[in-house]
């Protein structure tokens, strides 16, 4: 008997289910509410350097919280609900609000201390240099002749 198995998620069937009926009725039935909290986030290395790129948009880079804690990289946020008139007839909300937060262990043979953080368009750029691994260390000796005493008979 063949047997096959089959990922169920019932929260993401009924959400799945939900989308079909906002496109066809044009009128969402729920809010649309993105997972909370997340953080998407690209790691990658170049350069001898390791390199973490996230996504925080509508975030004021002052109000980003980055910190190294026993190796371990946390970026915490919150982006706060701007306010609409109470005539808005509100349609759809997709924009997620809220704090969030990721971390992410770091490996081993960083340089903790030369650490960068950058901004720019929504986007923030951490980057981790690694530590220069030490190359084996080649000594030259040199050979000296010593000369061997002879031996008379007497």
């Amino acid at each position: 008997m063949l047997r096959t198995l089959v990922n169920v998620n019932p929260t993401s069937d009924a959400r799945s289910l939900e989308d079909v009926f906002d496109r066809l009725f044009g009128t969402p039935i729920r809010p649309y509410v993105p997972q909370a909290g997340t953080l998407p986030l690209d790691v990658y290395e170049v350069e001898g350097k390791l390199v973490l790129k996230a996504a925080v948009p509508g975030i004021d880079p002052s109000d980003l919280d980055i910190q190294i804690e026993n190796n371990v990289l946390t970026i915490k946020g919150e982006t706060r609900h701007e306010e609409e008139s109470k005539e808005a007839k509100i349609y759809r909300r997709e924009v997620s609000y809220g704090s969030f937060s990721r971390s992410v262990r770091l490996p081993e043979g960083l340089n903790l201390d030369a650490v960068e953080a950058d901004f720019k368009n929504g986007l923030v750029t951490i980057s981790l240099p690694r530590i220069p691994e030490e190359k084996p260390k080649s000594v030259k000796i040199s050979v000296k002749s010593v000369e061997q005493p002879t031996h008379t008979e007497a």
